[in-house]
């Protein structure tokens, strides 16, 4: 009776054991973070300011001597504070012309958000009463990256590869199928990108 009871034991032991490995494995598996990719990610925020802004505006994103007048932002649509929801960003694309124009082949296109902090305050607080945009960012926060590889290629969304780069531009912290850009990405109209909304 006692040997069974302590087979009993040591089974749900080891039940118990693996259940709390495969959570953990699944927690893991919630960031995603391709090293393939941190190269190219590494090489685009180096280099995506010699790229241009798409346009002239500082937005707000989705759920970026006499001084020129401060750029128009633009109210996120995201509610994803985990993401780049709720703050402004600058768009730079690799290839400009392909974007602004919704080309369908984006193959070698890189576009990069460059996310920064509004000032701090309510909504109200944060608009310029005289032109009703966002006042100019305060402090520069993550890079959103996306690249476009040949569709066929592995651990990709239709060849697409997203993720987020350090301020600084020196640490990848996510990179491949990140769920949380797929999510808003799959649903754009012009083959995952969105383009610019006026």
């Amino acid at each position: 009776m006692q040997s069974k009871s302590k087979f009993l034991i040591l089974s749900l032991t080891v039940v118990g054991v693996a259940s709390l490995s495969s959570i953990a494995a699944n927690s893991s598996d919630s960031v995603v973070n391709n090293k393939n990719f941190h190269r190219q990610f590494l090489e685009a925020a180096h280099q995506y300011q010699n790229y241009g802004k798409v346009d002239d505006m500082a937005r707000w994103a989705p759920w970026l001597c006499s001084a020129p007048p401060p750029p128009k932002a633009r109210m996120s649509t995201s509610a994803d504070l985990s993401t780049h929801g709720k703050k402004i960003y600058y768009l730079f694309a690799k290839d400009r012309n392909a974007y602004v124009n919704q080309s369908a082949d984006q193959i070698g296109q890189i576009i990069v958000k460059e996310s920064w902090m509004p000032p701090a305050g309510s909504k109200e607080d944060r608009l310029d009463n005289t032109t009703g945009s966002a006042k100019v960012p305060t402090k520069k926060q993550d890079l959103f990256i996306m690249m476009k590889l040949d569709p066929k290629s592995a651990d990709t969304d239709d060849g697409w590869v997203y993720g987020t780069v350090t301020p600084d531009g020196k640490e990848v912290t996510s990179a491949g199928r990140v769920q949380s850009c797929m999510t808003c990405h799959t649903n754009a109209q012009h083959g995952r990108l969105f383009g610019l909304k006026n």
